[in-house]
């Protein structure tokens, strides 16, 4: 009975992957998470961190993130500085050799780790990065999330990525993400074809991360809420704002889901101007789980609010 157990154990050390336990992935954003199931299928086990009703830039880190990090093969996540505020902290505590962490800047530098941003033509980059300017981001805007074609560079990520940990699967890799792109890119055109009604259209939103977004649908951002990235708005800001959006004919006011609708709501009575409430994040209202049903949410929003 010994000499058996001893022969399956040793057998089991040696298995390929193919029949081996799933790659055990944790991705930091809902879509990140629904993106990687896609093109893993069942080679990969994927964990998620964020909820998509939080701010992305406020994620409460938690012990049970520390223990996903600690056992997992790879994190896939956003990139552009996006998760700063949590990520870096949690992979220094898990002390994981496949995720390891640059001190200097901040980075996730080991084999495990998936940057979804690579290939991404960025956009908003900084001119400096003064305190006065807010909460600026040196590498660029990173809510690249927004713009729909941006998932096909995320899903191509993904799957160099797990192609690069087990290549033994590399295949059926890239086999996922030629299904997940052809599904992607017919919604992507049908969505190309649904927002002619906004291209031009003058409006303003809360937070300065739309840019993405403007550059598919073509909707023509004029001001924020916030005086700088961060900073509360003050009523000398807020009654400027008000005069920039009646000499400009700014008819829709972008409020990100995750912040406050009193202030929204109170510069729509000052102007006439419609509402439209979008997530930054998969996750973030009814029926946005995917990415494509994300994506598809945020459209119909703005279009209804028009």
């Amino acid at each position: 009975m010994k000499k058996t157990s001893l022969a399956l154990g040793l057998a089991l050390m040696v298995l390929p992957r193919a029949e081996a336990a799933a790659l055990r992935v944790v991705a930091t954003l809902p879509e990140l998470v629904d993106i990687a199931k896609r093109v893993g299928g069942d080679l990969v086990a994927v964990d998620g961190l964020a909820r998509g009703v939080e701010d992305i830039h406020q994620i409460v880190m938690k012990p049970s993130f520390v223990a996903k990090l600690n056992r997992a093969d790879a994190v896939v996540f956003l990139g552009l500085t996006a998760e700063h505020t949590f990520l870096p902290g949690l992979l220094d505590a898990a002390q994981n050799p496949a995720l390891r962490v640059d001190h200097n800047t901040s980075a996730c530098l080991g084999p495990g780790c998936i940057d979804c941003s690579a290939g991404v033509r960025i956009l908003d980059k900084p001119q400096s990065l003064s305190r006065a300017q807010g909460e600026v981001h040196a590498q660029g805007n990173p809510h690249y999330n927004l713009d729909p074609r941006n998932g096909l560079i995320i899903a191509r990520n993904i799957e160099a990525g797990f192609s690069r940990l087990d290549p033994g699967h590399a295949a059926q890799y890239k086999k996922n993400l030629a299904a997940y792109r052809e599904e992607l890119e017919l919604k992507i055109a049908q969505w190309v074809k649904k927002s002619g009604p906004l291209k031009g259209l003058k409006a303003v939103s809360y937070h300065g991360d739309v840019a993405y977004l403007a550059a598919f649908t073509g909707l023509d951002f004029i001001g924020t809420i916030e005086p700088k990235p961060g900073i509360a708005p003050t009523p000398a800001h807020l009654a400027a704002l008000v005069g920039v959006m009646k000499d400009a004919g700014a008819g829709l006011i972008v409020r990100e889901q995750q912040y406050d609708a009193k202030t929204p709501a109170w510069l729509a009575e000052k102007t006439g101007a419609k509402i439209a409430v979008i997530g930054t994040m998969a996750n973030s209202m009814p029926d946005t789980e995917t990415f494509v049903k994300f994506s598809e949410k945020n459209l119909i929003n703005l279009l209804e609010a028009r």
